[in-house]
């Protein structure tokens, strides 16, 4: 059944990388209406694989989705990912009123194989993986006194969606939590604790460190 957010149609889509640590934003072709049916089910993407094949592994990708009959949402949304050299599909749809969480599955990727979007109702998506430790986090009192103590731990993505909560002018701040290790294999040393606030529009206009735990 529609949600509220899937009557949403978004003009231009923007992946922005961290947009609101870095500022640094990048501008991708408009994809039309995003919501649930953005979400493709998986096929076999072994032959993308193959040492043998002789074509891209992007392309082998948008090809297996228009071959299995994938949503023109889904196709577009990868298309996206694929000229924001971020080759992967939309796996997962969660709706958080007028915004929303989409996991994206990064099937070539040799390690952390899934992310997160945070997509406000504007149509911008903000991966919440990219960049997460920016240079003003590195100035707050918290990252110095862990980065003291840790000097060699770092964000390994992807990161949790910890849950929601309403603010008080109708919004909404959205919580998530990316371990902090020194290694693949290593025990966690932290967990970055990052908030991002929605206002009742469903625009994501704030991105906050809370804490590292």
């Amino acid at each position: 059944m529609p949600t509220q957010f899937s009557r949403q149609v978004f003009g231009c889509a923007i992946l922005a990388f961290s947009a609101l640590a870095s500022a640094q934003a990048a501008s991708l072709p408009p994809i039309g209406p995003v919501d649930a049916r953005a979400v493709w089910q998986e096929r076999s993407l072994s032959a993308c694989r193959s040492e043998q094949s002789t074509t891209a592994p992007d392309v082998c990708l948008l090809r297996t989705m228009q071959r299995s009959g994938a949503h023109p949402q889904a196709i577009a949304a990868a298309r996206m990912l694929v000229k924001a050299n971020k080759a992967g599909f939309i796996s997962a749809w969660r709706p958080l009123g007028k915004a929303a969480l989409a996991t994206v599955t990064y099937p070539f990727r040799a390690n952390t194989n899934e992310g997160t979007l945070l997509i406000g109702s504007d149509g911008a998506a903000i991966d919440v993986d990219e960049g997460s430790v920016g240079e003003e986090d590195r100035a707050t009192p918290a990252w110095r006194a862990f980065a003291a103590a840790h000097p060699d731990a770092v964000p390994f993505a992807p990161a949790d969606f910890v849950g929601s909560t309403a603010t008080s002018d109708g919004g909404q701040s959205v919580l998530f939590s990316t371990p902090l290790i020194t290694c693949h294999a290593c025990a966690e040393d932290g967990a970055l604790l990052v908030a991002y606030t929605i206002d009742k529009a469903g625009i994501v206009r704030e991105r906050k460190l809370l804490t590292i735990k």
